[in-house]
């Protein structure tokens, strides 16, 4: 029989311990080991109980949860799931470059909150948390410096009509992945991007600046009817589902058919829009990240004669998404993070 996962709730508000104790409670697969109030006793605590996964806030009194974030990491063999509100977005970001492996927005006090959608959000992260491997949490981003090309530059770059796009897709652990990707391509490139991230409501905005600051390319949040266009790599927004249409001009289109594999954007309605469109100038890309969305749209793009890439097992936090396009027969080239880019390179020149 399975033990069950056991989990440490850190948090300085009392009515946030209590939401979350009792939404974990619903699961008997779960185990509540203990909770602190404190960065310090965070720290403690994770060291006295040895959970399997930690759930901790950003800001708390004495040490934050950022500040003890990396000695969690070091000392203890903990999977760390952030509490962040929608004003700590870049901060998040920090927190997975330092070794949480992902992030939940905390439920706002004095906001009802429907206990069984809180239970079902939580459980599915404290899940996919314990499926990682420990050594996994400590996978850096292998970032160049920020780029200093000039936004005139940029700009110039911009405004022709892509005729090749390069579609990327990830899930946990994505956000360092695509900055360490993001770094070693330019604007140069005749290509588009676009990118698909599951992440919450208020988040892509805050992902589109960071990968800016690595990169010459352009990078913004997709809108309804915008024009793909060579040397701009676009983010599929939350909460609706990204495709290309059109033929002479392609644009995005949004739309909020339901979710797909429980998300939505979802990879697949956007990768298979891009085989549509594109054929074999498309370039397929799957990064880190559990559950099998892409798997479909990626054998599309493979069998309409265009290029798909896939991040290996050992460098991914989660061989979920890559792994299961993998098994099924989508991917041409498996290869470790540090290596994507130059794969998307050669696939765009060649």
């Amino acid at each position: 029989m399975r033990s069950a996962i056991k989990v440490l709730i850190v948090d300085d508000s009392a009515l946030i311990r209590q939401m979350l104790t009792r939404a974990l409670s619903l699961d008997p697969a779960i185990e509540i080991v203990g909770s602190a109030k404190t960065g310090l006793e965070a720290i403690e605590k994770a060291n006295e109980l040895q959970p399997d996964v930690i759930t901790l806030d950003i800001q708390m009194p004495e040490l934050s949860g950022l500040e003890a974030l990396p000695h969690i990491v070091k000392t203890t063999l903990a999977r760390v799931v952030m509490l962040t509100s929608l004003g700590d977005a870049e901060t998040t970001y920090q927190a997975l470059d330092l070794g949480a492996v992902d992030f939940l927005v905390k439920p706002a006090q004095g906001v009802a909150t429907s206990l069984p959608e809180l239970s079902e959000i939580l459980l599915k992260k404290i899940k996919t948390a314990n499926r990682v491997a420990p050594e996994h949490r400590l996978i850096k981003s292998e970032r160049l410096p920020e780029s200093n090309v000039s936004e005139e530059r940029s700009i110039r770059q911009r405004g022709l009509s892509a005729d090749r796009v390069v579609a990327i897709a990830a899930s946990t652990g994505g956000p360092p992945a695509l900055e360490t990707v993001f770094s070693g391509l330019s604007a140069d490139l005749p290509t588009a991007y676009t990118v698909v991230q599951h992440l919450p409501a208020g988040f892509t905005k805050s992902l589109a600046r960071r990968l800016g600051r690595v990169t010459d390319i352009y990078v913004t949040e997709i809108e309804d009817g915008m024009p793909v266009e060579q040397g701009v790599a676009y983010l599929a927004p939350h909460g609706v589902h990204t495709r290309i249409t059109g033929h002479t001009r392609k644009r995005f289109t949004l739309d909020d058919s339901p979710p797909l594999h429980g998300v939505r954007p979802a990879a697949d309605p956007l990768l298979e829009s891009v085989a549509e469109g594109y054929g074999a100038r498309s370039v397929g890309v799957l990064l880190t990240g559990m559950g099998s969305d892409g798997a479909a749209g990626m054998k599309l793009i493979r069998a309409a004669g265009g290029e798909t890439i896939a991040q290996d097992e050992e460098t991914s936090v989660v061989w979920g998404m890559p792994g299961a396009a993998a098994r099924s027969g989508a991917v041409a080239h498996i290869v470790p993070l540090g290596s994507v880019s130059a794969e998307i390179r050669r696939a765009v020149r060649g």
